[in-house]
Order: structure tokens, then C-alpha cells, then sequence
């Protein structure tokens, strides 16, 4: 069986280089006043953690396990998972977010989400895509290993 992969050459990775340490993507956030931040990509695990914290377990009437999306302090949760030094190391604590969320500006707040959005790929489908999977898996296994928040 032929396979046409494309009409250009493109290096084909191997295990090692799948598995080797990615370099992040590290960008400045101008928040006026002459003051900055940086804010970086997440790995793919920091991504489900972050996903994850958005993501609420309760009891229904009946008494089982139920989930629901948790929109409240999704800017501040996200700022608290991206900002870093210059060197891409986080600088915040997930805990953060609530302080975060109460003393910074919505403004200020928006325009380092904007960016963290930009460079993790996050998007209003994304977000809907979460819920779906969400409502996919209570109808699947509605007592499965979520974290509990």
C-alpha cells in the first residue's frame, strides 16, 4: 500500500524527540505604566491541570456524583498558570488565583489572558469542546477520577 504523506519533506520524529523537553515559548505582556509580565506556554499536563481546576464535582439529589464547568475565576486560574519569569519559570502558586482574581484590575487581568489564550491556543471552541467531553463522560462514567474541587 502507497502512502502520500504530502507533496513536501518534513522530518519525521522518532520517540526520543517526541519525548525530549520542549523549549516554551516565553512572551512579555506590556501592561502600561512601564510595567510587564511574562507569560509562557503550558505543557500538556499543566493544559489538563488547568482544565481540570475548571472542572466542579458534586452530589446531584439523588446522591451521585455529578460535574459541571466552573467558569468563575477562569481568567485569574489561567494568569496564575502562565506567568513567569524570563526564563519561563511559573512565579505563582494554582492558590494564587483567588488573590489574583480579587486585588488585580479586569483590565489588567484580560490582557495577560489575551496573550496566555493566544500562545496556549485556547479558544471559545476549546472551552465548548471541555463541556461536551464533559457531558460525554457523565453520560459514559459519571464516577470517574476527576479531581475533586
Amino acid at each position: 500500500m502507497k502512502r502520500i504523506i504530502g507533496k513536501e519533506k518534513k522530518k519525521v520524529l522518532n520517540k526520543e524527540a517526541l519525548l525530549a523537553k520542549q523549549v516554551l515559548e516565553v512572551v512579555e505582556v506590556d501592561l502600561e505604566n512601564g510595567e510587564c509580565v511574562f507569560v509562557r506556554q503550558m505543557t500538556g499536563h499543566e493544559r489538563d491541570v488547568y482544565e481540570q481546576s475548571l472542572i466542579h464535582r458534586f452530589k446531584d439529589k439523588q446522591g451521585k456524583h455529578d460535574y459541571e464547568m466552573r467558569m468563575e475565576d477562569f481568567r485569574a486560574r489561567l494568569v496564575a498558570a502562565t506567568v513567569c519569569d524570563a526564563e519561563g519559570k511559573l512565579i505563582l502558586e494554582p492558590r494564587d488565583y483567588r488573590q489574583l482574581s480579587n486585588n488585580m484590575s479586569a483590565e489588567r487581568l484580560e490582557r495577560i489572558v489575551n496573550e496566555a489564550q493566544r500562545l496556549n491556543g485556547i479558544t471559545d471552541e476549546d472551552k465548548e469542546e471541555l463541556v461536551k467531553n464533559l457531558d460525554a463522560d457523565l453520560v459514559g462514567n459519571s464516577s470517574s477520577g476527576s479531581v475533586e474541587n
